[in-house]
């Protein structure tokens, strides 16, 4: 059993033949780093891997960073000084992989950072009904149907990826260079807060700028390591087969992450 983080990863004995090293370990957490964990791991483990292949005679790298290397916590600034380190490294041939939001599908199962975030949603409504219901009947009111508002971009692109699509396209991938393992068709956040909030039977409603409740603004700071994705984005893809994000693909998903 290797290790990134030990010298030569841990290995008393190495074959002498390897011709090529897939690095895909890392902590993928956007939360802050309290406990140093993330950049532990993501950069001094990949240079630790960067030595193993210089002491070896390793030739081809294999790097997983991703497409948000935009610097906005610290896990994206990992893995964006992972990327200059590993570029920077002078192994001969370097295949650099930036997938996106990477999703689970029925097949292969991962409870990523989108399923996180509904949790997150989840969670906060479950808490709002509670109030609202004892509220409600405590002062008789009439049964209303509230609003959840969420500041994001309603015409901006998440970008989520199915899981499949990705590891396709790093086992067929084999030529250097820095590929970006994206969705060519995203959905909007329009489309996904209508989607996740069919499902989970609450009404959302995207609003840029407006004064938040206390539900709300306690969402906001629960959420608030996903908030700065919520503006969309805009990436290249070099995936040739990708299966579209659909409707029925984020109720299976939020079923099988909560059931």
């Amino acid at each position: 059993m290797g290790d990134i983080l030990k010298p030569n990863l841990g290995l008393q004995k190495v074959p002498p033949d390897i011709e090529a090293i897939y690095h895909l370990a890392a902590i993928h957490r956007l939360g802050q780093d309290k406990d140093g964990s993330i950049w532990e791991t993501n950069v001094v483990g990949t240079q630790n891997i960067l030595e193993f292949c210089a002491k070896h005679g390793i030739p081809h790298l294999y790097f997983t960073s991703t497409a948000y290397t935009q610097g906005r916590n610290i896990y994206e600034q990992s893995k964006a000084l992972g990327e200059t380190i590993v570029k920077k490294s002078g192994i001969p041939e370097v295949t650099i992989f930036k997938p996106s939001v990477v999703m689970g599908t029925e097949k292969h199962f991962y409870p990523g950072h989108f399923s996180q975030f509904v949790a997150v949603l989840i969670k906060i409504h479950q808490r709002a009904e509670l109030v609202r219901r004892k509220l409600e009947g405590a002062l008789r009111l009439p049964i209303i149907e509230p609003v959840f508002r969420m500041r994001a971009n309603p015409d901006g692109r998440l970008n989520l990826v199915p899981i499949d699509a990705v590891a396709d396209a790093m086992a067929s991938i084999e030529k250097t260079g820095t590929y970006w393992l994206t969705n060519p068709k995203p959905p909007t956040m329009q489309e996904l807060v209508e989607w996740v909030g069919e499902f989970i039977m609450v009404k959302i409603r995207i609003e840029p700028h407006f004064k938040s409740s206390p539900i709300e603004a306690i969402f906001e700071k629960m959420a608030s390591a996903f908030i700065p994705y919520l503006w969309g984005d805009n990436f290249k893809s070099d995936l040739r087969d990708c299966p579209p994000i659909t409707r029925e693909f984020i109720h299976k998903t939020i079923k099988r992450s909560f059931s």
